[in-house]
């Protein structure tokens, strides 16, 4: 710069650590990286919940089995060791396929993504440490560990029990008598519920984690384009000039402003810059009563951040030591960027500056008596709602893969579930068809209170992931610059259960012929 400035004037600089060309597409994919380990590791906790209670089913049904063993003398740790062995080898085969496909034809899926978003030059594929650890390594403890933990209290038994088939820990206690005046096909329905009341928990657990992966996936574009929205509500003026020095205009209806920047302090977050405003009293375009010796934060900044009113917060310079506290006297309607605003007076008495000095102007229409040389950045609806639409461009083909492996998660997981109901009734299924009863009327009888059950636990778990989905959002998004408020559109609490009640015909049509297929000899076998 100082070359240069000696042989010409130079009229603009961009040092490298503020040029975007440089810093945005790392920056923005790193915030990318987030959001999908947060999926996989979501997604990688479901995979070992189901293998959890699959194996589960498999130690239920070999009872007889290992207690002979365990009587013969193998220890529960070999055991353990066994039904462990064939969940890790399955994740440990799809790690070393995955990581393959990964690397050859799956990665160009990621580089369409990203080259339809930025100008990138030639990219070289090279091994990822980080993600080797993410994908592989992590998952294959994730399992090891849930696995490993239910192996571990399923076969803690004596013996005995598991030769007697009798897997329950606490002695069962005499069934309570339902009310008579209740029709025989609801007491019978309502008892086979209270008999699988662990089972049906399990199911509802299970909704509850494909129902957050649903709601992922068909909540992101909504989310993103209402940010959209309220950045265009909320924007200061149609124009924000941020000049280089003060210029004067004629332009009517403008207002001058003051605006610097200063760094974010965190120990939880990540830095990020965050704008100052200098505005003043009574300001026809921020409307907010600020007064001398008092500051308004956006609303984006108190819900990133967790500031309230009465507290302090601090900030630093961008390439200095110098710290700022300022007292936050009260939050500004912004929901969309991190933002202080002071008094005109207060700006200049806090970065000792020039009294009557300002370095920018809002305004509702264009200013044209400025020389561009003098304009340092002209700011509108363009350039605030340039983040958000990065976002759907890039993140279009990631967010309807979201939506489909929810549903693919939901079908596998109840389907996994309530097939393990009918395994573990079996015996009493097949009672009934000796008592003469139809598939028809067992149906109604097991597959309707199954349904039931899913329906309800669908409609109970959409409030919960409502409420789940609001955390994981705040950690995703924590790692961009600016904040992206939390919102899912009414729609969508309807499209979820309709969606799941949809793909859980499916299911029950599948359910229909496992029960159909229940051997009439069931009843006469492992009778304790």
């Amino acid at each position: 710069m100082k070359h240069i400035n000696g042989i010409s004037m130079l009229t603009q600089f961009i040092p490298e650590y503020s040029n975007q060309a440089i810093h945005f597409t790392g920056d923005d994919i790193e915030g990318d990286n987030t959001m999908i380990t947060v999926f996989l590791y979501l997604v990688m906790v479901i995979i070992a919940f189901v293998f959890a209670i699959t194996t589960g089913n498999t130690i239920a049904k070999e009872a007889n089995v290992i207690g002979t063993l365990r009587a013969s003398g193998y220890t529960k740790g070999e055991l353990v060791r066994h039904y462990l062995a064939t969940p890790m080898i399955v994740v440990l085969v799809s790690a070393i396929v995955g990581n393959i496909l990964g690397y050859t034809c799956f990665k160009e899926f990621a580089v369409k993504a990203y080259y339809g978003s930025y100008s990138l030059p030639t990219y070289k594929t090279i091994w990822n440490a980080d993600a080797f650890i993410k994908t592989t390594v992590v998952p294959l403890i994730i399992l090891f560990v849930i696995n490993l933990v239910m192996l571990v209290n399923k076969l803690s038994l004596s013996p005995l029990k598991f030769l007697r088939r009798d897997l329950k820990k606490r002695q069962k206690k005499k069934a309570f008598k339902l009310n008579t005046r209740i029709g025989i096909l609801k007491r019978f329905r309502l008892r086979v519920i209270f008999q699988n009341i662990p089972n049906y928990i399990t199911v509802f657990v299970g909704i509850l984690f494909a129902n957050v992966i649903i709601f992922f996936g068909l909540g992101m574009k909504p989310m993103l384009l209402h940010y959209q929205d309220i950045i265009e509500d909320n924007m200061i003026s149609k124009y924000q000039y941020v000049l280089k020095m003060p210029a004067e205009t004629k332009t009517e209806g403008v207002e001058k402003y003051c605006s610097g920047s200063l760094k974010t302090v965190d120990d939880k977050l990540k830095e990020e810059t965050a704008t100052i405003y200098g505005v003043k009293e009574n300001s026809k375009f921020v409307h907010a009563d600020i007064k001398d010796g008092g500051a308004f934060i956006s609303d984006g900044y108190s819900q990133k951040y967790n500031i309230e009113v009465g507290d302090e917060v601090t900030l630093k310079e961008s390439y200095g030591d110098k710290k700022y506290n300022f007292k936050v006297e009260g939050i500004y309607d912004d929901p969309a960027t991190i933002a202080v605003y002071l008094t005109d007076s207060d700006f200049i008495k806090t970065f000792e500056l020039e009294d009557g000095y300002f370095n920018g102007y809002f305004s509702n229409t264009k200013i044209k008596d400025i020389d561009d040389l003098y304009i340092a950045t002209t700011i509108t609806k363009d350039d605030l709602t340039k983040t958000s639409r990065q976002l759907i461009l890039s993140m279009g083909s990631m967010i309807s893969m979201f939506a489909t492996a929810g549903v693919i998660m939901f079908m596998l997981i109840v389907y996994l579930l309530s097939k393990v109901i009918i395994e573990k009734n079996s015996q009493s299924i097949s009672m009934t068809k000796i008592l003469g009863y139809n598939n028809r009327e067992i149906n109604s009888l097991y597959i309707t209170t199954t349904t039931i059950v899913v329906i309800a636990s669908m409609l109970l778990t959409v409030p919960i992931v409502n409420v789940t989905l609001k955390y994981i959002f705040k950690v995703a998004f924590a790692q961009y610059s600016g904040w992206m408020p939390y919102y899912v559109p009414a729609k969508i609490f309807v499209e979820v259960p309709l969606l799941g009640i949809v793909s859980y015909a499916v299911i029950a049509f599948i359910l229909t012929r496992r029960v159909k297929k229940v051997p009439l000899d069931e009843a006469l076998k492992n009778v304790e």
